[in-house]
Parts: C-alpha cells; structure tokens; sequence
C-alpha cells in the first residue's frame, strides 16, 4: 500500500473503531509526510475516540504546531479545548472556546461544549446565556423557530442579559 493509501486507510480504521491500527499506519507516515499537522490530528481523534485524554491533548497540541488547513485547525483546536474540559483544565479549556466562538461564530458546536465547561467553572449564568443564544440562533424546531424573534427581542433586553 502506497503512503498516499495509508492515511485514507488509517482513517477509515479509526472510524472503524481499530484505534491502534489506525495509529500504528498514522505513525509510520509521520516520518515522510509533508502534512504531519493532518497526521497528529487524526492521531489525537484515535487516542480520544479511545477514551485516552492526556494522549489526544498531547497530539493536539502537536497538530496545532504544524500548519493545517483552516479546517484542521479549527478541529484541533475544538478538540483540544474539549479535552483540555475533560481532563479538568477548565481554564484552558474556557480560553480555547473563547477564542473558537470568537474566530468561528457561526460554528454552533461550540456552544454546547463551552455551556458545559462554564458549568464546572460555577458559571451557570455565562452557560445560560451560550445555552439560550444557541436554542434563538439556531432553533432546533420548527416551533421553537415561530418564536424566534419574539426570543431575538427578549434575549437582547437588558432584563434577560447577564453580565458575563
């Protein structure tokens, strides 16, 4: 198999659940591929679809310090301040997705996963508000979208605003 066939290959291991395979072809290319951003990348999601935390936050660190594509690093970095939550590194963790809502507004995943992080940090007001912003922007019903700008106006009054 040639190294071209390798990362699609390690890929479709990984996502079969064949984590240690998926890294041991992901290793072996790390010491000819231009692209080793992409290769710790997949790394990092191999050792966190695992469960294996400290592991993924080491290869996300190490992807951020290659370039990607602006893609990949949003993903790593996404991951990274999910992990960074994960392994009880809340301020890490909240300076990450501080900084991904403010480069990625329009990725809503954030906002799920920030909620949470402000919930260990004892923010429950600053969830609240990522929480209720995402259900407004981006209702998950049709029913909820009726209300939509009946929530737009409440969520923008003084009175519903906290101030994180």
């Amino acid at each position: 198999m040639t190294d071209a066939h390798l990362l699609p290959y390690a890929i479709t291991l990984r996502k079969n659940k064949h984590y240690t395979q998926s890294r041991q072809r992901l290793f072996s290319l790390l010491t000819t591929a231009s692209v080793k951003g992409l290769l710790f990348l997949h790394i990092a999601w191999a050792y966190d679809n695992e469960g294996r935390e400290e592991q993924a936050f080491d290869y996300y660190q190490r992807a951020l310090s290659e370039p990607l594509s602006a893609d990949d690093e949003f993903e790593a970095t996404f991951g990274l301040a999910c992990t960074a939550r994960c392994l009880g590194k809340l301020s890490e963790a909240e300076t990450l997705f501080k900084r991904l809502l403010a480069r990625y507004p329009e990725r809503s995943e954030i906002i799920p996963f920030y909620a949470l992080c402000a919930m260990a940090l004892n923010k429950a007001s600053l969830a609240s508000d990522l929480l209720l912003s995402l259900i407004i922007n981006h209702p998950p019903t049709e029913a909820i979208a009726v209300y939509q700008k009946t929530l737009a106006g409440y969520w923008d009054s003084v009175a519903f605003r906290s101030s994180t």
